[in-house]
């Protein structure tokens, strides 16, 4: 795609920009009305969305954050409930599991150990085989382990005060993780209204913009990947 330089002012949509040198894509984008979530009956998009086109029908869509991977075990009422959310965000996530196990003897110590993707939690025992460990201690040990630490995060949720013993779980599958709808590659260069349907409007893949004045916070990830926008 041939791209020009320009400094060209749209409206009044410059408040985002760091320099007056930016880049627009030729002929602008075609954004998907579809994509756009109502709010109040209107589709609006602000300057500085970051928008990614779909493969299939060719039009720009805005770009979703990708959603880390979670699971809860235990019961809140019994107060050893625990969120473990995976590290990495994304459908990657998903593949993680995490088991916490009866090790069937007596006066166990509690241990971590890591296989593959599947996070095991040996748990504690008293000296009749009954299990020990607490919610508090299984997600300070698995947190501290040197590996299990970088795939999950353990913590406890609101409610549970984490102190009681926990159950044995078998390995689960932490669920809901979900990667970008589409992959990044430029940033509207004005507000859009998509109220009525499909719209073209300008955007941009090289520029220097405020980070201040965005609609939103952009992930280090998307920075990444939007090479020719820097933000500062």
């Amino acid at each position: 795609m041939r791209l020009g330089l320009t400094t060209t002012t749209i409206g009044d949509e410059s408040s985002i920009w760091d320099s007056a040198h930016r880049r627009f894509l030729t002929g602008g984008i075609t954004i998907d009305y579809t994509s756009v979530t109502a709010v109040n009956g209107e589709r609006l998009l602000n300057a500085g969305q970051v928008m990614g086109k779909d493969g299939s029908t060719g039009k720009y869509k805005p770009l979703t954050d990708k959603v880390a991977a979670s699971k809860e075990t235990g019961v809140v009422a019994d107060n050893n409930r625990i969120k473990w959310t995976a590290k990495t965000k994304g459908t990657i996530g998903n593949a993680i599991k995490v088991a916490l196990v009866d090790p069937s003897a007596n006066s166990a110590a509690l241990a971590v150990s890591v296989l593959g993707d599947t996070i095991s939690v040996s748990l504690a025992t008293g000296s009749t085989g009954t299990i020990t460990s607490t919610a508090l201690e299984v997600i300070a040990a698995v947190n501290a382990h040197l590996v299990a630490k970088d795939l999950v995060l353990a913590a406890g949720v609101t409610g549970s005060t984490g102190a009681a013993a926990v159950a044995a779980v078998a390995a689960t599958a932490l669920a809901g993780g979900t990667d970008w709808n589409v992959t990044p590659s430029c940033m509207l260069a004005e507000n859009v209204d998509c109220t009525d349907g499909d719209i073209c409007a300008s955007a941009v893949d090289q520029a220097r913009v405020r980070a201040a004045r965005l609609p939103a916070v952009i992930q280090d990830e998307v920075k990444a990947v939007l090479t020719g926008i820097t933000i500062v």
